[in-house]
């Protein structure tokens, strides 16, 4: 069953002030004004949220909410901010009640989020949203990173300043099991484990794939953000989650063939195997020197070309092509026994 997304927005307006009391602490006093609530309702889902509320008590928010439908098994309910205008968006990873799984319909449900530590929200129009995520995906915050691309033929790096809207992400490549339930037919060469990676898929094989679900295929800024572990990642690493690659990927030094998704250490938002096990297939048709004109928010690769972005490595490559910089293409119509895919969805 496609699981679709429902999503709710709604604004406070925080104004800020300190009165200073006399231990020399400044308290923070919040006022908030309730300046418009809007229903974005992105797709349809198995579940809704109605009566969105929220309150301020010292330096606690409360959300309150009603859900109508039941979240299928393994969904997840998150409550994200922006405050840039819905720009970009963050998971709140820090409140307590009725978020994440196991969420009841219900009447009234809450959540609350504790102000320490937030000085950044003073003087800000802080925007929710309530956003169902699917079992088997993650939600990647949108913001601004700096993509770094080894060039298929050349060797050098190049770097440039992008931003991106938020997303979901399938946390690991399609499995042979995914693929035969949505498509009725086995793609890959050796069938006998059904939670490896589909392989021997070409990129219109992907396309298919994802559209029958309603999903779609990463642009390649949107993997490398991803891989990279996105707007909050403070690190560097060569590989999707770490500098020492066989902590996250297989690759040609440590396996003979693909493996079972999901067995190596995720990176910081939790997305499997973006280093290594099978070569994922991107949106974008590819060019050496795209990045370099390319609008600088969400770009969606160049508008024709004869081959397609690939990223990540696998089973079959040295760490060189695993590296999360690393740049590759192949002609659309490319099957392999190590090329794969996984989808994205649009909030």
């Amino acid at each position: 069953m496609v699981k679709k997304i429902s999503v709710i927005k709604f604004h406070l307006n925080f104004n800020c002030t300190f009165n200073k009391i006399h231990s020399n602490l400044n308290i923070m006093k919040i006022k908030y004004i309730l300046i418009a609530v809007s229903f974005v309702l992105t797709s349809l889902s198995g579940q809704t949220y109605k009566n969105v509320r929220a309150k301020q008590d010292g330096l606690s928010i409360t959300v309150q909410y009603d859900m109508v439908g039941k979240l299928y098994r393994g969904d997840k309910v998150a409550l994200t901010y922006t405050l840039d205008n819905g720009k970009t968006y963050s998971v709140i990873s820090n409140a307590e009640g009725d978020i994440g799984p196991n969420v009841l319909p219900g009447k009234n449900n809450e959540v609350n989020w504790l102000l320490i530590d937030k000085d950044y929200i003073i003087g800000k129009i802080i925007n929710f949203r309530l956003v169902t995520v699917p079992e088997g995906m993650v939600y990647v915050d949108g913001g601004q990173f700096t993509r770094t691309g080894i060039d298929s033929k050349k060797k050098e790096k190049t770097e440039h300043s992008l931003v991106l809207r938020s997303f979901l992400m399938d946390e690991t490549e399609v499995t042979q099991r995914e693929y035969r339930h949505v498509m009725g037919k086995y793609a890959s060469d050796y069938t006998g484990c059904m939670e490896c990676p589909v392989e021997n898929v070409s990129w219109f094989d992907a396309v298919n794939y994802a559209r029958k679900i309603g999903k779609r295929l990463p642009t390649e800024a949107e993997w490398e953000y991803a891989a990279k572990g996105g707007a909050n990642s403070k690190n560097d690493y060569a590989y999707s989650g770490s500098n020492k690659i066989g902590d996250v990927a297989w690759y040609l030094s440590n396996t003979e063939s693909k493996q079972p998704v999901g067995l190596k250490r995720p990176n910081s938002i939790g997305l499997y195997d973006m280093s290594g096990n099978v070569w994922e297939w991107c949106a974008d048709w590819y060019h050496d020197d795209y990045f370099q004109i390319a609008d600088s928010k969400d770009p969606q690769g160049p508008d024709y070309g004869t081959e397609k972005v690939v990223r990540g490595g696998s089973w079959f490559s040295n760490d060189a092509f695993c590296d999360v910089s690393r740049r590759y293409k192949l002609k659309p119509d490319y099957r392999d026994t190590n090329f794969g895919f996984r989808c994205v969805k649009d909030l």
